[in-house]
């Protein structure tokens, strides 16, 4: 039984490979967004020496601020995530993206192409792509061909991408369902593919499975593009942005958040009853020790009393 899904969500999400949600941020949660990024911008470019319209992006960026750290386990998304993928879950990347409109004069790229002056500028807007997709990462095919569901992200707008080119993200709908080898051969570009360029007010929200096909579209727009990315993904891979989290962090957070951010609950035992001769991951087994396993995923707790099966 789903936590939060809507019977037509479960479908688009099932069928397209995503779900947009209007309006999801309130009012409040989205000025202290925009106040957390202000300060976060003003620390990059004292730190970075950059100028006042450099593009940049952040990855790990729930260490830089607490808005972006309570966007992990947000009382409305998380919900949505856990019916999505599940319990058994944390963050692999939280990833702010900050591009102010194109300076006069830049050479676009092609959408999707990353050919243009914009993206040699840093702007990163990347050729069509799927997220884990890389040749050092997944050569060999699976089963049939395809990217195994390994992760999802919630993508939280934070200033106006409601009109076309302002940096939008772009998705291929129902594309997570083809293989790296079939985008990789048309070149990064699926011309032939419907491809829909979202357009979404500050405060809107998308949940995405990161295989489907997408890429970022340029600012051509007089406002800064805003936008920040929460990446979950099961506990037995490995987060792309850290090893582990500062200490001071984790030691203010709850269980939940703990685990999310993958930590284990006891740190004795991270292999289990008997380490030396039979070492079980409490990330692949939590059941290896017992009951107290469990007490490293809270959420499986959580989902259940929150009518999750």
């Amino acid at each position: 039984m789903s936590l939060a899904m809507t019977p037509q969500q479960e479908k688009d999400f099932k069928h397209l490979g995503y779900i947009i949600l209007e309006n999801f941020l309130h009012k409040e949660e989205l000025d202290r967004l925009l106040s957390a990024i202000d300060d976060v911008a003003a620390n990059v470019r004292d730190k970075k020496g950059l100028g006042l319209n450099a593009p940049f992006a952040i990855r790990n960026a729930l260490a830089h601020h607490d808005a972006f750290l309570d966007l992990i386990d947000h009382p409305r998304m998380l919900p949505l995530v856990v019916d999505a993928i599940g319990w058994n879950i944390q963050i692999r990347t939280s990833h702010l993206d900050y591009r102010p409109p194109y300076p006069e004069g830049l050479q676009v790229g092609d959408i999707g192409a990353g050919n243009g002056a914009d993206n040699q500028a840093g702007y990163q807007n990347l050729n069509w792509h799927q997220d884990v997709a890389c040749e050092h990462l997944f050569s060999a095919p699976s089963l049939d061909g395809r990217l195994p569901f390994m992760e999802i992200k919630a993508f939280y707008v934070l200033s106006d991408l409601s009109e076309s080119n302002s940096g939008n993200l772009w998705l291929a709908p129902g594309s997570y369902k083809r293989t790296p080898q079939e985008l990789w051969a048309m070149g990064n570009r699926p011309d032939a593919f419907e491809k829909v360029e979202l357009k979404l007010p500050p405060g809107a929200a998308v949940l995405w499975r990161t295989a489907t096909w997408h890429c970022v579209g340029p600012n051509l727009s007089d406002k800064i593009r805003k936008v920040i990315h929460m990446g979950y993904h099961y506990r037995w891979l490995r987060p792309t942005e850290y090893i582990n989290q500062d200490p001071e962090l984790i030691a203010r957070c709850s269980p939940i958040r703990r685990q999310l951010l993958g930590e284990l609950a006891k740190g004795d035992n991270p292999l289990g009853l008997d380490p030396n001769f039979e070492p079980v991951s409490q990330y692949w087994r939590p059941d290896n020790i017992g009951g107290e396993g469990w007490d490293d995923v809270p959420l499986r707790a959580w989902a259940k009393a929150n009518g999750n099966s």
